[in-house]
């Protein structure tokens, strides 16, 4: 059985919107025991639509549809899938009463435009779109099931959860797929893949990928004998463990988070360089409420001054000045650790170090780790490599109290 999507969205072709339904989408099949096959990005074009979709139903048992079924003149999803496969497309009264009732609820009378939302391909299933107005549709064409789900993200992964995988479920067998992840830091792909191909099994089917300096493993157990798959993790724990951030699939403020609501640990943080990043990406994992005391982003010298309650020397250390932050930012919040970061993002130095030098430094008044990093990239990527080498310093350190 195999698996295509279908983007529909001139707005994705243009670099408007980026298309998170198809990472998405990817994964949940994944986590189901599914995987996505194939997938066409095109724009809201008649023609396109038609000759995709013709495409992915000659190669996928399923083809998944997002986007162009709005209430504008654009979008023709619906429209196109329909008259493509000969089907009549019939009013839904009820849905249209329901549209209308939803629009009176909030003191407005519906447009003329959306009642095109509440038009169905006859002999077609409606889904419940839980989270907008356009319904959702399922439909059997010799044996090739198509689901047209509307583009907002919000509105998507519902109906990728509750529809289509619960379909895919009663319907088709699972892969036989057992994928393991192993999280690495501190390493460079192509060193890490040539030690890595001098002890793999043969037969293993392994995939890397890199991202602001962290590379994620992706081997699949049952591509080889249990014995063997198990015997390579362990080597890779014997070799590697200290630069293995995780033996799963997550982020690095994830095992952060964890780390700290496990150790029961309050902490703060002095930001330069990374704007609040580090704050912002912490806190959206659960429970950090009880744990992330505040955050200074102090970029600028004043700042800077503030923090300390002294002048500042524009020629100042920054190893002496991150110390000095961070001791600050202890006593500021009466945190049981604190992490200060500095920086130079570029494209312009403002200081007398070189662009990509970044500070760390990490206390709990009794231990002190200062370190010193150069980051590659541009200004972006500099600060979000900065802010995972914040996360992964921090990660040590705590280990290290253990």
């Amino acid at each position: 059985m195999k698996i295509g999507f279908l983007t529909v969205g001139t707005e994705i072709l243009l670099g408007d919107t980026v298309n998170t339904n198809l990472t998405n989408l990817g994964k949940l099949l994944n986590d189901a025991g599914f995987q996505l096959d194939k997938e066409i990005t095109i724009s809201d074009n008649e023609t396109e639509i038609k000759t995709a979709l013709d495409f992915l139903l000659s190669e996928c048992d399923v083809v998944i549809t997002s986007g162009g079924l709005g209430p504008t003149e654009d979008d023709i999803t619906k429209e196109t899938i329909s008259k493509s496969l000969g089907l009549k497309l019939e009013l839904d009264e009820v849905h249209l009463e329901w549209m209308k009732e939803r629009w009176k609820a909030r003191g407005l009378m519906m447009p003329e435009t959306n009642t095109k939302q509440a038009y169905i391909p006859k002999g077609s299933e409606k889904l419940t779109n839980t989270q907008g107005t356009a319904p959702a549709i399922k439909i059997n064409s010799n044996n090739k099931f198509i689901f047209i789900f509307p583009g907002p993200p919000r509105e998507f992964i519902p109906l990728v959860k509750d529809e289509l995988i619960k379909f895919l479920n009663e319907n088709f067998e699972q892969k036989e797929t057992d994928y393991q992840f192993v999280m690495f830091f501190n390493q460079a792909e192509s060193s890490l893949a040539s030690k890595i191909n001098d002890f793999k099994p043969e037969g293993l089917d392994i995939a890397y990928l890199a991202s602001k300096g962290i590379i994620k493993l992706r081997f699949d157990r049952s591509s080889v004998e249990k014995e063997d798959a198990d015997q390579f993790l362990k080597k890779l724990d014997e070799i590697f463990s200290d630069d293995i951030l995780a033996y799963e699939n997550v982020t690095v403020e994830k095992v952060l988070s964890n780390m700290i609501i496990k150790n029961n640990i309050k902490i703060s943080f002095a930001e330069s360089i990374t704007g609040g990043m580090i704050s912002s990406l912490l806190i959206r994992n659960p429970g950090m409420s009880q744990h992330f005391i505040g955050s200074d982003v102090i970029y600028t010298t004043d700042s800077k001054t503030l923090l300390l309650n002294n002048e500042l020397d524009q020629t100042e250390d920054w190893e002496e000045l991150s110390y000095n932050l961070t001791i600050s930012s202890l006593e500021k919040y009466g945190s049981d650790i604190a992490l200060t970061i500095l920086g130079e993002a570029g494209p312009i130095s403002s200081s007398k170090y070189p662009i990509g030098t970044i500070f760390i430094c990490i206390s709990n008044g009794e231990k002190t780790v200062i370190s010193d990093h150069k980051m590659n990239g541009n200004r972006v990527e500099i600060i979000e490599r900065s802010t995972n080498k914040a996360y992964w310093e921090l990660i040590k350190f705590i280990k290290n109290l253990n």
